[in-house]
């Protein structure tokens, strides 16, 4: 029972995921940026029973790669994969997306195999730092302004729920796939997997311009930043309180007061960078 909560439960926060960043995206790229590789689904991987440890150590890797692909997807979509002019958006918005899943499942597994080999989380850090500050320095975008779609208005339409709808089988079956394999290794691979994202990214870059697009690109390099740190001190956390016997409760409030100062770290001192940003390059 436990089991089937945890697996209900993260359809409807990868759902939420999904609704919220393609929102922001669609309001604050800088904010929607960060919220493509939100350690959301990292959480709810640590209430299994694969070891947190090793969840993390998966988790540090992908979660580099899905940064790269963000990027590639942001400056490239238009031929990644190429598409008839002809198509629809809902068409393009699915082949994007299941284009973009092929992309991350080769890269991801790739890293997943070699993780005891290539997972340190202080040397992993440091590099993407290293990879993140001369980005920011030299392709931090002009901000566009345009109007920004109520929350109704994305997504209580029929064009709306269908990509909801879409989102959530293609889910489902992808994590129903996943959890065949109780391996630490590879709940932490189905845990980095960011389908919101990429569900989110493909819908933008259909209803969005490119230059909104480019701001988007600006904080995706910030995401491991925020996520390396999160799942390394949450796995230890949560191995203490296996420890102490603490229980499933105590887990899942851990994991929520871990979400909240993510969040914080992310709408209350990402505008502020984002604005001294903005200064700077003008």
């Amino acid at each position: 029972m436990f089991e089937v909560s945890i697996a209900l439960a993260k359809l409807l926060l990868a759902t939420l995921a999904f609704l919220l960043i393609g929102w922001f995206g669609a309001r604050d790229k800088r904010i929607g940026g960060v919220l493509l590789t939100f350690p959301l689904l990292n959480g709810i991987a640590m209430l299994t029973d694969a070891d947190p440890v090793g969840i993390a150590g998966t988790v540090y890797l992908v979660v580099m790669w899905n940064c790269v692909l963000f990027l590639l997807a942001i400056y490239r979509y238009e031929w990644l994969p190429p598409l008839p002019v002809s198509w629809g958006e809902q068409s393009k918005i699915s082949a994007r997306s299941l284009f973009w899943v092929a992309l991350w499942l080769v890269g991801a597994t790739v890293l997943a195999w070699f993780r005891d080999d290539l997972s340190s989380a202080r040397w992993l850090f440091f590099l993407q730092l290293a990879l993140a500050v001369p980005y920011l320095w030299r392709w931090w975008s002009t901000p566009s302004s345009h109007p920004s779609p109520t929350f109704a208005a994305m997504w209580f339409t029929r064009q709306g729920l269908l990509r909801v709808a879409s989102f959530v089988l293609v889910f489902a079956a992808l994590s129903t796939i996943a959890y065949f394999e109780k391996d630490a290794r590879w709940v932490g691979w189905a845990s980095a997997l960011p389908l919101p994202g990429i569900f989110a990214l493909a819908m933008l870059s259909v209803t969005q311009a490119r230059a909104g697009l480019l701001s988007l690109a600006d904080t995706v390099l910030l995401g491991p930043l925020l996520v390396i740190p999160f799942n390394w001190l949450l796995a230890r956390v949560i191995i203490h309180l296996r420890s102490e016997q603490a229980g499933a409760i105590a887990e899942i409030a851990t994991v929520v007061v871990f979400w909240a100062f993510a969040a914080t770290l992310v709408f209350v001192f990402l505008p502020l960078f984002a604005r001294w940003r903005d200064r700077t390059a003008a």
